[in-house]
């Protein structure tokens, strides 16, 4: 025990001197030799938040029981790392931010660390899914042991470099990104929670203790604690304070649950922190721009992000045009999103509206004096209308307010982005449907923003065994063309890829061959010109995807690259069949068993009739016999069925049967290749 307590302590100070060098500050931390409080620094490590420690100092600062050691975050180390607490919302900001996740990763017992570099001072704080570990903090680092588990490294990379703006970006969406009804809590410094009481104690002399309570709770959701922060900080104090009126008399459990009232009150009729912060999903930018064919209404959500707004928040029509104004929006823009063809999802309209006889300062209100207005507007919560229409979260790309000045800036700064982000190898025609324009409004895009297409073509040789493939043209057919696919010559020439020409181009014109077929481009926001990339392509990828773009529906699509693979699947194995064993008179008796004979053989015998018909029989001598007298020797075969293919298409024909398409297609597929 005493010995592999020492080779712990002795991997761990390794492990601290390293990271030392490196420039971070290390701590030893208790680890399992401290169970009730494993996490608890074994020193005084205050002094460590604004320097190093030494050599000598690791040394002797690592006791020979503890199991863990920390890096103190913060400025001294300029590090800051972010603690996911589940996977959940580990894979969201991955989603979110894929530029930002190849850096230094561990794995925790319960979640992730990711590690970043930065000179900016980042406070520790939580959010709904984990903590941000900033200055005044420590994170533990493997090798460290806590509870049986050992923390170790997932990518074992340098910690990403992010500027003033990537932390704030960082910052603003983990403390608005959703999760549930509930918002990110910052933890806030003990002063802000002292300062919260001292107010509650100052208006609940006078306003009275519930209203003062209500006052102070929405004070404390507007600044983002969330609900069960404000009860933890008020709630006792809720109970104890006196009534401006004197004691009545009631039981603290019955001022806990007033308490508890008040605040839940407080949160249900506030309007709440805006979701806008982080940005409005793609998911719903695209759905609106395709649903309702127009930017107007998106662009009035991008409006109130900017301006600011609180999601459900009550607007007039007026303010509405006033802040739109600000950022290039017309007072037409502004009534078509709010109540023109653009305003209206399923029946109902996308923007709540409340009709009301008078408006006052303090909100909406049935009767009394104020200036008269018709119908007021609500800004709409972007959690409710992703559940309105069946959407997911998705990334948020930026959006500033130079592109929101026009429905053409818009849709270009929603294409410019997507592709910085992803570099996406997509048709061109998804594209231009992604943001509601047409394939030729995308090549302005891209010619515009200096995008490289990268024009992907798949190729594989033409040769007599693959002639089949080609499709024969029919009467109705366009005479010189075929459907993104073609044939090409070695000199670059390019023919219709029908199976007469492919035929002829085999027998008389010479060269080499191939069958070309146009797959998805790549653009790339590197402005280094487009070019051509031609890569290897299998002869089943090209049956199935020439049935595939010759279909009509979606349905039929599925059923015409079935088809169309089960014709090739069953030519392709009668060639893997090639070696069959041709049959003559005096090698019948060798071959085959007598009739009478009990024997199970996987074949058939095989014949060709004059017009070149396959003709098929069960395995018999007498047959044999039969068919030799008719069809002549060296034109009879025992064909084996014994083969990958044929297992191959028999598991797909019963993945047929029972409903399983997807399968069938890949097992097809499978026996297509051979």
């Amino acid at each position: 025990m005493g010995k592999t307590l020492f080779s712990a302590r002795k991997r761990l100070i390794k492990r601290a001197k390293h990271l030392a060098i490196a420039g971070y500050s290390v701590i030893p931390v208790h680890g399992d030799s401290l169970p009730e409080q494993p996490k608890k620094p074994a020193v005084k490590w205050r002094k460590f938040q604004k320097r190093i420690p030494s050599p000598v100092e690791i040394d002797s600062a690592f006791p020979e029981d503890v199991t863990a050691l920390g890096i103190v975050c913060g400025s001294v180390s300029r590090l800051f790392v972010i603690d996911f607490d589940d996977h959940l919302t580990y894979q969201k900001f991955c989603r979110r931010f894929p530029q930002h996740i190849a850096t230094h990763t561990v794995k925790t017992n319960r979640g992730f660390h990711l590690y970043f570099c930065s000179d900016q001072k980042v406070p520790s704080h939580q959010f709904a899914g984990g903590d941000i570990k900033g200055e005044r903090s420590y994170v533990i680092a493997p090798p460290s042991q806590i509870a049986g588990f050992e923390y170790r490294e997932v990518k074992d990379i340098a910690p990403l470099e992010l500027s003033r703006d990537e932390v704030y970006e960082l910052l603003n969406y983990l403390q608005s990104a959703p999760a549930g009804n509930r918002v990110a809590t910052p933890r806030g410094d003990g002063q802000a929670k002292t300062d919260l009481v001292q107010l509650y104690g100052r208006l609940a002399k006078q306003l009275g203790r519930n209203n003062a309570l209500y006052r102070c709770a929405s004070v404390a959701r507007d600044e983002g604690l969330g609900e069960k922060d404000v009860v933890a900080l008020l709630g006792q104090a809720h109970v104890w304070e006196a009534d401006m009126h004197g004691m009545r008399g009631e039981s603290p459990e019955s001022r806990l649950g007033e308490a508890l009232r008040t605040i839940a009150s407080a949160f249900k009729k506030g309007h709440g922190i805006s979701v806008y912060g982080s940005g409005i999903p793609n998911s719903l930018r695209e759905f609106l721009l395709q649903k309702q064919r127009s930017t107007v209404l998106i662009r009035l959500l991008e409006v109130f992000r900017l301006a600011k707004w609180r999601e459900s928040e009550w607007f007039t029509l007026g303010e509405a045009i006033g802040a739109a104004s600000r950022f290039g929006l017309n007072r037409k823009s502004v009534l078509d999103a709010l109540g023109g063809e653009a305003s209206v999802y399923d029946g109902r309209y996308i923007v709540r509206r409340r009709y009301v006889e008078y408006l006052d300062n303090g909100g909406l209100k049935s009767r009394g004096r104020g200036r008269p207005c018709q119908i007021m507007y609500q800004v709409p919560a972007i959690g409710g209308l992703m559940r309105r229409m069946g959407l997911t979260w998705s990334p948020a790309d930026s959006v500033s307010a130079e592109d929101i000045k026009s429905a053409h800036a818009y849709r270009l700064a929603l294409h410019r982005e997507y592709l910085k982000r992803l570099s996406p190898e997509v048709p061109k025609s998804w594209l231009a449907k992604r943001i509601g324009v047409n394939a030729r409004t995308i090549a302005r895009y891209n010619r515009a923003l200096g995008v490289s297409v990268v024009e992907k073509v798949g190729a594989c040789p033409l040769t007599r065994g693959v002639l089949d493939s080609l499709p024969k043209r029919r009467r109705h057919d366009v005479k010189n063309s075929t459907n993104g696919y073609w044939l090409e010559m070695e000199d670059g020439r390019r023919f219709p890829a029908w199976r007469h020409i492919g035929s002829w181009l085999l027998k008389g014109a010479g060269g080499d061959v191939r069958i070309c077929m146009r797959r998805p481009s790549r653009y790339v926001m590197s402005g280094e010109g487009s070019r051509v990339e031609y890569e290897n392509m299998s002869v089943a990828s090209f049956v199935s995807a020439r049935a595939l773009r010759d279909a009509g529906s979606k349905e039929g699509r599925l059923e015409g690259a079935i088809n169309a693979l089960v014709d090739f699947a069953k030519r392709r194995a009668d060639g893997a069949r090639a070696e069959r064993i041709p049959l003559f008179f005096e090698s019948v008796a060798r071959e085959i068993a007598p009739d009478k004979v009990a024997e199970t053989i996987r074949g058939y015998l095989l014949a060709f009739d004059r017009d070149g018909r396959r003709v098929e029989r069960p395995v018999k001598r007498g047959i044999a016999y039969r068919m030799l007298k008719q069809f002549g020797e060296g034109n009879v075969y025992l064909a084996s069925l014994e083969g990958a293919g044929d297992l191959l298409l028999t598991f797909a024909k019963r993945a047929l049967r029972l409903g399983e398409a997807p399968r069938a297609l890949e097992l097809l597929m499978r026996a297509a290749e051979g």
